[in-house]
């Protein structure tokens, strides 16, 4: 489970914890100013979350329940922090109790001035913008340019579990990446090549000058050839 607390009406955000306890979402709850638009959200996964938020001021205060790409707004809208504590702790321990005391449903609350779909949509392009911008410029290091010298080939035909592929490094935006295993395939092959290709020659040269060495001087005077 993730915690998620966002402000400025869900531009900037403030906290994200992974696998929080109740102390934490009760410590959470009790330290935002909610005098300001917060938001605070745990979620399961991307199809399972509790978003409750507002402001005691102008905006007032609201919570959404996202189940299977479904939005249940709250029927009747909290009044105090306390009932949005009481929501995310009911959501966080699986008892269902918001669900029956508060009520929701799947309609969308027309007074509400944010869009929590639209807000975790922003969150996650401007994560992925921050990961394309970092994966830009990340380098194989030393020990893996070997590894991927010595088993290229294996590798462009079998596919590996350690490196990403070229359609990966490049749909991620691994540019320098991208380039130097480029680089590193194509010198690779082409050590391979003309290995294997001296193995073969020296192979042929070697049996060549041991056939040269056979003495078949007792064969040629048995067939009258001296």
């Amino acid at each position: 489970m993730e915690l998620l607390v966002l402000s400025d009406y869900g531009s900037r955000e403030n906290l994200k914890m992974k696998n929080p306890s109740e102390s934490d979402i009760l410590e959470t709850m009790n330290s935002i100013d909610w005098n300001l638009f917060h938001q605070v959200c745990l979620s399961k996964n991307e199809y399972d979350w509790m978003e409750v938020g507002g402001n005691l001021k102008d905006d007032g205060l609201s919570a959404t329940y996202g189940k299977n790409n479904e939005r249940f707004v709250i029927d009747k809208a909290p009044t105090t922090i306390n009932q949005l504590t009481e929501i995310l702790l009911s959501y966080f321990n699986n008892d269902g109790k918001f669900n029956k005391k508060y009520k929701f449903t799947g309609e969308n609350n027309s007074d509400s001035t944010y869009d929590a779909e639209k807000v975790y949509k922003q969150l996650f392009e401007n994560e992925r913008k921050a990961s394309f911008e970092k994966n830009k410029t990340e380098k194989y290091g030393l020990m893996e340019i070997i590894e991927l010298f010595i088993f290229a080939p294996y590798y462009f035909i079998r596919g590996s579990y350690k490196f990403k592929s070229f359609k990966h490094l490049k749909d991620e935006n691994y540019i320098i990446k991208l380039k130097q295993k480029s680089i590193i395939y194509i010198l690779s092959f082409l050590a391979w090549f003309l290995f294997i290709n001296y193995q073969i020659n020296n192979y042929k040269q070697k049996r060549f000058e041991e056939i040269e060495k056979i003495d078949i001087s007792d064969w040629k005077k048995r067939h009258g050839y001296e």
